[in-house]
């Protein structure tokens, strides 16, 4: 399961969404400002810069693949749901949510749903947005990568074998 199973993140898209979701991390938004404004308006990066697409195609699935390790992974016949939930409990509405915000947590979405289709057609959706709305994506997923590397979530649920005897 993942965002990009089909053509694997280039070694420089995944330095720089690494670099990237390190300025997250150290909360260095002058530096992360400047980063993601370059990434998002440099249709064509030269030397072996990565591409806006592939540099959020990592960034995606890192976070889906994290949610996956923490969380376990659907069995057969099941499906991963995101639920997203405020502190105290209360469930986001997406839709409610900021756009940048509603793409990040539909790609995922998706992707976790194994949905590949709708995940694509998510990725090519924000190659043709404008570079402000480009910029508030990468953004975002860097920050919700952020944040589901940082969360406490509860150890895998142990999978059920079953053994002939």
């Amino acid at each position: 399961m993942g965002s990009n199973a089909g053509s694997p993140t280039s070694s420089s898209a995944a330095a720089l969404g690494g670099r990237l979701l390190q300025l997250v991390g150290d909360r260095d938004a002058a530096r992360l400002s400047c980063e993601v404004s370059r990434v998002c308006a440099e249709l064509h990066p030269t030397g072996g810069r990565p591409v806006y697409g592939d540099v959020l195609a990592w960034v995606v699935d890192a976070t889906v693949g994290v949610v996956v390790a923490r969380l376990g992974g659907a069995g057969p016949d099941e499906t991963l749901i995101l639920d997203v939930r405020f502190a105290e409990g209360r469930y986001v509405d997406g839709e409610a949510l900021p756009p940048s915000e509603r793409w990040v947590l539909r790609t995922v979405s998706a992707f976790l749903a194994e949905d590949l289709v709708e995940g694509e057609r998510s990725y090519t959706a924000a190659e043709q947005f404008d570079i402000t709305m480009r910029a508030e994506i990468l953004a975002d997923a860097l920050i919700w990568l952020d944040f589901v590397l940082d969360v406490d979530l509860p150890d895998p649920p142990d999978m059920a074998t079953a053994q002939e005897g």
